[in-house]
C-alpha cells in the first residue's frame, strides 16, 4: 500500500511539494521541531514533513493540520476555476494552459489532508481533554480531518481529486454569472 501512495505522491508531485512547505511554514511559526522535510521518502510520510508530535497543545495540532489544507484547497481551487470550466463545461480541449493548471489543481487537492499521524495527535489534545467548550468548536474540523486524512492513507484522495476536478464545472456554474457580474461592476 505505501507503494501506490508514493506513487500517487510523485504523480502530484506539485501538491506533494507545497504541503510540504505549508506544513514547515506552520513548524517554523509554532516552533515545532522537525526531524526530516524531505518532500519524497518510501513511506507514508511522503508528501509530509516529519515533526514532534503535539499532544499538550490543540490549537497547535489544529494549525499543523488545517493550514496547509486550507492553503492547498484554495490553491487547487484557484488553478481548478479556468481549467475544468475551459476543458469540460466549454469543451475546449485544445488548450494547452488549462491541461497544466488541471493537472497543478488536482495535484494540489489530491494532497490537501493532514497525515494520519497528524489527525491522531489532534484527535488526542483535543480530546484527550476534560474541555467540553473545544470539543464542540473543533468537531466539525476534525470530522472532516479525520474522514480526509483517513482516505488519503488508503491514497483515495488522488481518485476523488479527478472526480472533483471533473464535476467542479456543473457544482459551481452557478458562480459564473456572478463572477461576470462582479466584473463588469468594478
Amino acid at each position: 500500500m505505501t507503494a501506490i501512495y508514493v506513487i500517487t505522491r510523485v504523480i502530484t508531485l506539485f501538491g506533494a511539494y507545497f504541503r510540504k512547505l505549508w506544513e514547515l511554514l506552520v513548524c517554523r511559526v509554532c516552533k515545532i521541531a522537525v526531524y526530516d522535510e524531505r518532500a519524497f521518502k518510501y513511506s507514508e510520510l511522503c508528501g509530509h514533513v516529519e515533526h514532534e508530535l503535539l499532544n499538550e497543545n490543540p490549537w497547535k495540532s489544529f494549525f499543523v493540520c488545517w493550514f496547509p489544507f486550507t492553503m492547498n484547497y484554495l490553491l487547487s481551487t484557484y488553478f481548478l476555476l479556468g481549467s475544468t470550466y475551459n476543458l469540460f463545461y466549454i469543451g475546449n480541449t485544445s488548450d494547452i494552459l488549462a491541461w497544466l493548471f488541471l493537472w497543478i489543481g488536482i495535484s494540489l487537492a489530491a494532497n490537501c489532508s493532514p497525515s494520519f499521524e497528524d489527525m491522531l495527535a489532534f484527535k488526542d489534545s483535543v480530546y484527550g481533554r476534560n474541555n467540553i467548550f473545544l470539543k464542540i468548536i473543533f468537531a466539525p474540523f476534525f470530522a472532516l480531518i479525520c474522514v480526509m486524512s483517513c482516505l488519503e492513507k488508503y491514497s483515495l484522495t488522488f481518485i476523488l481529486t479527478i472526480l472533483y476536478a471533473v464535476i467542479f464545472p456543473y457544482v459551481y456554474g452557478w458562480s459564473l454569472p456572478v463572477l461576470s457580474l462582479f466584473e463588469q461592476v468594478f
